[in-house]
């Protein structure tokens, strides 16, 4: 039998298939049509094997999905045995398919037909025009595609939090530029002289992974004297909670919800007019701050290629502690624009914040607390009867925990 003889049979087989071992019989077919396609150098019956192979795998996953959601298979192809039921649903084994192939046929299905019709007509026209399949065309639609998902998802759960939350708004995105407390005391230089600082007892006690959702990025700024400074925390153990040194960017970022670390990102503060430029140091001169990325859950979406950034960013310091807002609008674009909430932001009439992001600290407008409709006092969270003070929104006495925790408008007015 000729290729395209075979091909005919497999389209036909597809067509014509009810159960999920049917379409994989077509995937192995179209897979063997692929191979002596290539070794013929029929380029066309090679792109219209992929083709099909696709087109299997779509129907694979469209069947996955009916078999889970009528009790046939397994949520992803894994039994609970505490389900209580007396006969487990069929694994992905039962129906002889592999996990990464039953992965990868959820997110092609996952995408939606048109968008799929769409994508092989662009992968048959790449393939053409390159003289080779443009296996990267599929891929990188299919990754696009769900990681889109993911941010609208994550958008949709934020917003769903307000009414539901009792600590307020959930963010798929947290920015901090905590106000450190410096280890060697108050000179001339220090931090004390320009803002109120934190012990860092009290910046990893922050009920931040309150206000995150389970999949989530945290973008922590710490200076590089401070990144490994270990701090004691307490865990739970087998044998009871102890005591343990950790490095101070890990105890913070995992009490505010961290599951991983990810990256980090370096800010240095000179250009090319002041290459010397520097602020202070024991050992080294100081002319580099450390935005460090970590995540909890899934975290988000990559970026798309055309929205990542170096690891480097070079611009001078200006006011002090003051970040760039480079790095706002590079949140903004990794991220695709999802609610953020920034802590210990600085936010004034020459500091105007992206929409969608929601600020807390003693120098910003706390647009992250709950709406309300009364004003209320923004070092307490209480309800007044008149505005309040501008210029109680700038004290530097804020109880900085319990600002955060403030309770929904509701619940504070009973």
């Amino acid at each position: 039998m000729t290729a395209l003889l075979r091909y005919d049979a497999a389209c036909a087989a597809l067509a014509a298939a009810v159960q999920a071992d049917e379409v994989m019989q077509v995937h192995v077919e179209a897979k063997a049509i692929e191979a002596v396609a290539r070794v013929a150098k029929n380029l066309g019956m090679e792109i219209q094997a992929r083709t099909l192979r696709a087109r299997a795998e779509v129907r694979l996953g469209q069947m996955l999905e009916e078999g889970e959601r009528d009790g046939i298979i397994a949520p992803r192809g894994r039994p609970r045995k505490d389900s209580g039921l007396e006969c487990f649903p069929a694994t992905l084994k039962d129906v002889g398919v592999e996990p990464k192939l039953a992965a990868k046929a959820r997110k092609l299905n996952g995408i939606g037909a048109q968008a799929v019709a769409k994508v092989l007509e662009r992968f048959e026209a790449e393939s053409h025009a390159r003289g080779r399949l443009a296996l990267d065309v599929i891929e990188q639609a299919v990754a696009k595609r769900s990681a889109d998902s993911r941010r609208q998802l994550a958008r949709e759960l934020s917003d769903a939090s307000v009414p539901l939350s009792p600590t307020g708004r959930k963010f798929p995105v947290v920015y901090a530029d905590p106000a450190w407390r410096r280890k060697a005391g108050i000179g001339n230089r220090a931090y004390e002289n320009t803002y109120s600082t934190m012990a860092w007892a009290d910046i990893i006690a922050m009920p931040v992974a309150d206000r995150l959702l389970p999949d989530a990025w945290i973008f922590l700024w710490i200076p590089r004297a401070h990144l490994l400074a270990p701090v004691k925390v307490e865990i739970a153990t087998e044998y009871g909670k102890v005591q343990v040194d950790m490095p101070l960017a890990w105890a913070v970022a995992k009490a505010w919800g961290a599951t991983d670390y990810s990256t980090c990102f370096v800010w240095t503060k000179t250009d090319e007019e002041c290459p010397d430029d520097h602020g202070t140091g024991l050992i080294a001169w100081d002319q580099d701050e450390l935005l460090l990325l970590f995540k909890r859950g899934r975290g988000l979406p990559k970026p798309d290629s055309d929205k990542k950034y170096g690891s480097n960013h070079r611009a001078r310091a200006e006011r002090h502690s003051e970040k760039p807002s480079f790095y706002r609008d590079m949140i903004n674009d990794m991220t695709g624009g999802v609610p953020v909430l920034e802590l210990f932001a600085r936010e004034d009439d020459d500091h105007v914040l992206p929409d969608n992001f929601f600020t807390w600290g003693n120098q910003s407008r706390n647009t992250a607390e709950i709406a309300c409709d009364e004003p209320f006092d923004p070092s307490t969270g209480e309800i007044t009867e008149a505005a309040p003070d501008p210029a109680a929104a700038q004290s530097d006495d804020l109880d900085i925990p319990t600002f955060l925790d403030r309770r929904p408008k509701q619940e504070a007015v009973a």
